[in-house]
């Protein structure tokens, strides 16, 4: 350190603790805000610590019994004694500021937190103390992160402002008559059951492999971004931005991916193919296939985003290959906490978060492979923390000789914290890598496509330019 002393406020220490000892009552406006380890003298970590205790077991907190408890643990000379302790009561203005004084507290020690946090960071990389870069940064986003958490309380709202805020969403549902009010899948059976993706929703996509979950969310993903004109943000953890782009070329243009990837595309599918990139490049999609990414950097990349060109909806494909990069006590502990800043996030930025999800090979020993919650792998917590949980199955997969069954998909939705479940059947086209709304849906079609708003970011390709890649990076 360079001397210099660090951030503190011992007058504003010295007020909320003789604020507690001036009036009983005064404890419930500092409890939730402030811990002694907040306070920046050590004698004061003790008293407010003794003070905590007295409240704990109901008794007063007045200068005699404080004094008391300190004497009895051993501590009152070390604090100062009684004369300490009364000097502190005199002291305090009025104890009706207190709650302003316990976060003048709380502000002063996240400040010396983050110079603490910053120093040892400093000293490291003078050092070099650490065995890569990538994993250093994590390390450092994820104590700044920590600290940020610290800072985020809520206080209780009451009932009035409530029920202005619940009169002014209700009025614009009544508004829509019944219609999608979050984010559009793009089918129009799974909206009618979920009325759309809410802001601050996680919701799981889950299946077996081969299923078709990264194809499935790919399609939602060209809805929002293309036919909502939404700004998406699409991180690919398994595969590559180009694999990426193929895929969703093949899907939009309703050209075979087989013909995609081996160049053998007959001439009449390049007017659609071109026609198709040019609309896709002036999307506000955004793509990033960064390799084991964690959620520190997702939600760095995504409040860039958001800060930059807005952000409607995040999709992570998918949940399992993601990593903490630091080390956890189990592959489940990780797989939980992944869970929950991902939920975090959707909070944080409003917005729904898509994670796709693995499920375990408990399926494939039933009679009946259509999926439960139970099969979620490696973490309970996600069931916890996903407020939609939709799993994929499709019958083919495992009877390919019943021709009823081919190209049949279900979206079975396992759990919706705020609507019904069930489940809804899709058209499975796999040599798009498309779903398509069941043409047995009674719902009424989609919406004639309007013209695609062009993104500043992106330059539109020229109509005689075979596509490449038109995926932004951020």
């Amino acid at each position: 350190m360079d001397g210099r002393i660090p951030p503190q406020n011992i007058q504003a220490e010295q007020s909320v603790l003789g604020g507690l000892m001036l009036e009983q009552d005064a404890w419930d406006q500092v409890a939730d805000l402030i811990n002694d380890g907040d306070f920046y003298k050590p004698a004061h970590r003790i008293i407010y610590s003794s003070i905590r205790e007295l409240n704990r077991r109901g008794q007063p907190t007045d200068l005699i019994t404080v004094s008391n408890y300190l004497m009895q643990t051993g501590q009152l000379d070390s604090v100062g004694g009684p004369t300490y302790l009364t000097e502190m009561m005199d002291l305090t203005p009025s104890t009706v500021n207190i709650r302003s004084y316990a976060q003048i507290v709380r502000e002063k020690n996240i400040l010396r937190k983050i110079i603490s946090t910053g120093s040892s960071f400093v000293d490291k990389a003078y050092s070099q103390d650490f065995s890569d870069l990538d994993s250093f940064l994590n390390e450092v986003e994820s104590s700044i992160f920590h600290v940020a958490e610290t800072n985020t309380n809520q206080d209780l709202v009451d009932a009035s402002q409530l029920v202005k805020m619940s009169l002014e969403h209700l009025e614009k549902l009544y508004a829509n008559k019944g219609d999608v009010t979050g984010l559009s899948s793009g089918f129009f059976d799974l909206d009618k059951i979920t009325a759309g993706f809410q802001p601050g929703e996680l919701i799981i996509i889950a299946a077996r492999p081969s299923m078709g979950k990264t194809a499935f969310s790919l399609n939602i993903a060209l809805s929002a971004a293309m036919r909502e004109k939404k700004t998406v943000a699409y991180f690919s953890v398994e595969m590559g931005k180009e694999q990426v782009m193929m895929r969703l070329l093949a899907s939009e243009a309703r050209i075979s991916l087989t013909q995609l990837r081996s160049g053998n595309i007959d001439e009449t599918a390049w007017p659609k193919l071109i026609n198709t990139a040019a609309k896709l490049s002036e999307s506000s999609l955004y793509i990033d296939d960064t390799s084991g990414i964690s959620p520190f950097d997702i939600r760095a990349k995504a409040r860039r985003l958001k800060a930059r060109h807005g952000l409607d909806m995040l999709i992570v494909d998918y949940l399992q290959l993601m990593s903490l990069k630091q080390k956890v006590e189990s592959r489940e502990r990780e797989v939980s906490e992944i869970s929950k800043m991902l939920k975090g996030l959707a909070r944080e930025l409003k917005i729904p978060v898509l994670a796709l999800s693995q499920l375990n090979r408990g399926v494939e020993g039933r009679s009946d492979r259509r999926p439960l919650l139970s099969d979620l792998r490696e973490s309970g917590s996600i069931e916890q923390d996903a407020d939609v949980i939709m799993m994929l199955f499709r019958e083919d997969y495992y009877d390919r000789d019943t021709p009823e069954v081919k190209g049949l998909a279900e979206v079975i939705i396992g759990k919706q914290r705020n609507g019904p479940t069930g489940t809804v059947k899709l058209r499975w086209r796999p040599e798009y890598g498309l779903f398509d709304n069941n043409i047995d849906s009674q719902m009424a079609p989609p919406p004639q496509q309007q013209p695609f708003r062009s993104s500043a970011s992106i330059t539109p390709l020229p109509p005689n330019h075979r596509p490449k890649n038109f995926a932004p990076q951020f």
